[in-house]
């Protein structure tokens, strides 16, 4: 794969993960405020039940009760919070429900009447609930919520005020001396009277626990995060599948216009654009074209045919592609001629190399016609050269090298 494609891939992959992680906080943040809206409901729905209590114990159960002491049925002086208090009954009820959630291995709800008069010590608001009373007697809102954590757990606080007082309220917050004496004998002359009607003596608070509903969030956060990352990762092969298929598809014109047919080394046309541009590439150390020629090549094709012939130059060509640096360069420039571009310290330095070249082919054995030789012509680059004046010598060289015998290196250093 090109670096191009492989940078845009790179690329691809990072924006995918920033956009898997903007839309993971951003569907986290949904599922939050899901979860806080869904355990909030919850929380309306218990404390609107608790006001429907509230409402029946004032509207039909306490009428009952005074029409019964009216007529001389009960004691006028009968008073007992069971029948009486709605805040008795809630809280009891509410201790049933949480033993019912115990037993069904669900955390407890925090259940409380905030009052800043109760007869019980236990609906003593604090300063934080005394605010919010105070807040609900101004009028300045009629609910109050609030995403808390205890302990590192995350619970959400709700309150709503109880009904204000009406005039059957005043029966037992009014005045001690109107109150039923076994009220004031239970729970003394001070606590809980000398309310008006109209004030809003209380509220109820529940302190949820969120522990249903983040669990449940999470089950559909960790469902949803799957199937984006699945979506994502199919999105990501799509794109990868058919950069792959540009990539092959560039690698494949890029053999056709740049290698040679036959032995997938590079062609004549990389060739001419590669010495004329060995002057703007110069090294600290001398750079060399050597060229070779297959000796009695003719023969070859005449006796064992064309396609042993081919196959010749394509077992030359793995051979001697082996034998070279990673950094040579290694072309086909005509029909049994090949050639070289290499890096080397000194001419000594390309001999020894070049008759390493010729050793290597002579001592090699070549299906169909054994051995065979090579002739190799070497010229080093000079200043201002050009590439035709380089491949001119070499050749030069290279045919000294076939007329001197054959089967041997000439270096052409002079003309």
């Amino acid at each position: 794969m090109t670096i191009e494609n492989k940078k845009l891939l790179l690329k691809t992959f990072v924006l995918m993960v920033g956009v898997y992680i903007a839309v993971l906080l951003s569907a986290y943040s949904m599922f939050k405020s899901y979860a806080l809206e869904e355990n909030e409901a919850k929380l309306q729905d218990l404390i609107m039940h608790n006001k429907a209590l509230h409402t029946y114990v004032e509207e039909q159960l306490k009428p009952v009760i005074y029409a019964l002491k009216d007529a001389g049925n009960i004691d006028k002086d009968f008073f007992d919070p069971k029948l009486l208090s709605f805040t008795y009954m809630s809280r009891n009820i509410m201790q049933e429900y949480n033993k019912q959630r115990a037993a069904n291995k669900i955390e407890e709800i925090r259940y409380k009447f905030a009052s800043n008069n109760p007869r019980n010590p236990l609906n003593q608001a604090n300063e934080h609930e005394l605010q919010i009373l105070k807040e609900f007697n101004a009028k300045e809102t009629d609910r109050h919520h609030e995403h808390m954590i205890i302990d590192t757990n995350e619970y959400i606080f709700y309150a709503m005020p109880v009904a204000t007082n009406v005039e059957s309220c005043m029966q037992c917050h009014s005045k001690p001396e109107k109150a039923p004496k076994s009220l004031v004998t239970d729970y003394g002359d001070k606590a809980g009277f000398y309310e008006k009607v109209g004030d809003i003596r209380a509220f109820v608070s529940v302190t949820m626990p969120l522990e249903v509903e983040l669990r449940k969030m999470q089950r559909m956060f960790t469902l949803f995060a799957s199937i984006v990352l699945i979506l994502l990762l199919i999105v990501f092969a799509v794109i990868f599948y058919f950069i792959r298929q540009i990539d092959n598809k560039d690698a494949k014109l890029f053999e056709q216009a740049n290698k040679d047919a036959l032995t997938k080394i590079y062609n004549r046309h990389v060739f001419n654009e590669d010495i004329e541009n060995m002057n703007n590439q110069r090294k600290s150390i001398g750079q060399y074209l050597i060229m070779i020629d297959i000796d009695h090549f003719k023969t070859v094709n005449d006796t064992y045919g064309h396609s042993a012939g081919d196959k010749v130059l394509m077992e030359l060509s793995d051979i001697i592609s082996k034998s070279i640096r990673e950094h040579d360069r290694f072309y086909r420039i005509g029909g049994e001629e090949f050639a070289i571009l290499s890096l080397q310290s000194t001419v000594e330095d390309a001999i020894e190399f070049a008759e390493r070249l010729r050793k290597e082919v002579k001592a090699s054995h070549f299906e169909k016609i054994g051995a065979l030789t090579i002739s190799i012509g070497i010229a080093q680059l000079r200043t201002n050269d050009t590439g035709s004046k380089l491949f001119d010598r070499a050749d030069m060289a290279l045919y000294n090298a076939k007329e001197a015998g054959r089967d041997r290196v000439n270096v052409l250093l002079d003309a």
